[in-house]
């Protein structure tokens, strides 16, 4: 925890001197040279201020979370432009004032505006346009925003608060810097003079290059060919973002009750207090997780052993993904699973939250008390929870049948995921950074890793494929292979192992996997369990990819 928190504000602190950042020090240090000495504060208070409020409204509400992260970056941009003009051309803002009337009952009111370019509310809208912008910038930033903040919201907030803190602080320092330059050459606060409009110039390129996501492009190639200070992050980073969380509901507690469900698939609505008198099994799970996939053949053999005698299974669907917040993705990866037990959609992590959870897949057994008799975190542990069922069952009277086959798995590579937020096992030129651009191999990659080939845009959870020629290419350890994707009806990705169309998985016919909606795809399923198999999928434009995972 205290690591973690050391992190955040260190994280907060640096972000000033990130790729993403820099081309920014210049519109904030111009933005601070005024004759009003709480300018710099101002500033620095609005951009934590912005980049907080657009944390929460992004990671709280399911309508904007699926909204194009471009959508923000425009408006950022359209605000940085607005205030260069106003800035370039002083006159702008009286006229506008005038004519909206804002001017009627206060001469005070119509003074301000007249100098709204040098004013305290210019300053709040620099800030405040800016805070989308730094919000790209951090990897620890983007790993408590995605890992810790949907699990913990009491640490995710907390760590929230004090990365942003560190970049107060920062901001500050550099403001103030451009203070102590006002007082030396007085003329750079002349609003009509040329250095303000130098400044305002830079405002509205700066605000150009936002917009139109050109930054974005500017910052990949930094990343790549320069050294970064993220670099040093994603190396301190938890491998796991259990490290930093609390741990889940003890054996021997009192369940907490399902909350927050936002619908549910075969079943009305459940609660554990109605369902008091039986054995209970809550697992978490999210579809597209290969450790849930391979988890549940023992679920449902569980349920078809052990219904009748009194054991109630409840799927709480907590998405890692947006795509699997829709309830007709997670409706037809119930049917595909054939799952028959009751499934809870906790979309808001309410439930999830209540239990202290941290993991997928979590298995939480509940005896006819409510209590919490057994816990298991992951894969494995399948003798010991059916023993434990088998137990509670005949505790409470109940005569059970023979215990079902033991289905455990090998081991395989890494869970690998291809967006920038958790990124793992890149061998290519250049490294991988946001934005769209070409990539080409550095050579075959080495056991867990990939690489790509073609034209290719990335964002924080995924990559997708551009160009006609997009080529993903991963050497893997295990029998099977799998990858969560998605993309326009009809897309298609060709699949080749060893350089030969054999080993098809369930999802692929003919060498070529046909897209149908965002899911988990099986790949390729070897006749046995094998090392360094080399796999090489072919894009059609338009096919998103998020992770890989793999079986034994």
């Amino acid at each position: 925890m205290l690591f973690t928190a050391v992190l955040s504000l260190l994280a907060g602190l640096l972000t000033v001197l990130a790729p993403c950042v820099l081309p920014f020090l210049p519109v904030i240090v111009g933005g601070s040279l005024s004759g009003n000495r709480r300018r710099p504060y101002v500033i620095a208070g609005s951009l934590v201020a912005s980049l907080m409020v657009f944390t929460l409204l992004l990671k709280a509400s399911t309508v904007l979370i699926d909204v194009d992260p471009m959508v923000w970056t425009t408006i950022s941009g359209g605000l940085v432009i607005g205030l260069g003009l106003v800035m370039l051309f002083p006159g702008v803002w009286t006229t506008i004032a005038t004519r909206l009337h804002l001017d009627q009952g206060s001469h005070a009111l119509l003074d301000k505006a007249q100098h709204a370019s040098n004013g305290i509310a210019s300053a709040v809208f620099t800030g405040a346009a800016l805070g989308p912008v730094f919000s790209s910038c951090s990897p620890t930033y983007a790993w408590l925003i995605a890992s810790v903040l949907p699990a913990s919201r009491t640490a995710g907030l907390l760590y929230l608060v004090i990365y942003c803190i560190g970049v107060a602080v920062a901001l500050l320092a550099i403001s103030l810097l451009g203070r102590r330059l006002l007082d030396r050459i007085k003329w750079a606060a002349d609003p009509r003079g040329w250095f303000q409009r130098t400044i305002a110039i830079l405002f509205i390129l700066v605000g150009l290059l936002v917009a139109t996501g050109v930054d974005k492009k500017a910052q990949t190639w930094v990343a790549g060919h320069l050294p970064s200070l993220s670099a040093v992050e994603h190396k301190v980073l938890p491998k796991d973002s259990a490290d930093a969380l609390p741990t889940g509901s003890g054996v021997g507690q009192q369940a907490p009750e399902l909350a927050g469900i936002t619908s549910w698939i075969n079943s009305d609505p459940l609660t554990l207090d109605g369902l008091r008198g039986k054995v209970v099994l809550v697992d978490f799970w999210t579809y597209s997780c290969i450790n849930c996939v391979r988890t549940q053949p023992y679920l449902n053999a569980w349920y078809d052993t052990y219904r009748d005698q009194g054991l109630e299974i409840v799927g709480v669907h907590a998405p890692e993904f947006a795509f699997e917040k829709v309830p007709s993705n997670v409706e037809t990866a119930v049917h595909e699973a054939k799952i028959a037990y009751p499934v809870a959609l906790d979309n808001n992590f309410t439930t999830w939250r209540a239990f202290k959870n941290q993991y997928w897949p979590a298995k939480y057994l509940i005896d006819q008390n409510g209590i919490v008799r057994q816990v298991h975190f992951g894969e494995g542990g399948y003798d010991e929870m059916e023993n434990a069922i088998r137990e509670l069952l005949e505790a409470r009277g109940s005569t059970v049948g023979a215990a079902s086959d033991d289905q455990a798995g090998a081991g395989q590579s890494p869970e690998t995921y291809l967006g920038t937020r958790r990124v793992s096992g890149f061998q290519g030129s250049p490294r991988l950074g946001e934005g769209t651009m070409s990539y080409s191999p550095a050579s075959d990659p080495d056991s867990s890793k990939w690489n790509l080939s073609g034209t290719w845009k990335v964002d924080g959870e995924s990559i997708t494929a551009v160009s006609g020629d997009a080529t993903l290419t991963y050497r893997f350890d295990g029998r099977e292979m799998y990858l969560v994707m998605g993309g326009t009806e009809g897309a298609t990705v060709k699949v080749e192992v060893n350089g030969r169309i054999q080993h098809p998985g369930q999802d692929v016919a003919d060498g070529t996997a046909i897209i149908h909606q965002h899911r988990l795809y099986r790949l390729v399923s070897l006749p046995k369990a094998a090392e360094g198999t080399l796999v090489t999928l072919h894009f059609s434009p338009g096919v998103t990819a998020n992770a890989f995972t793999f079986g034994g």
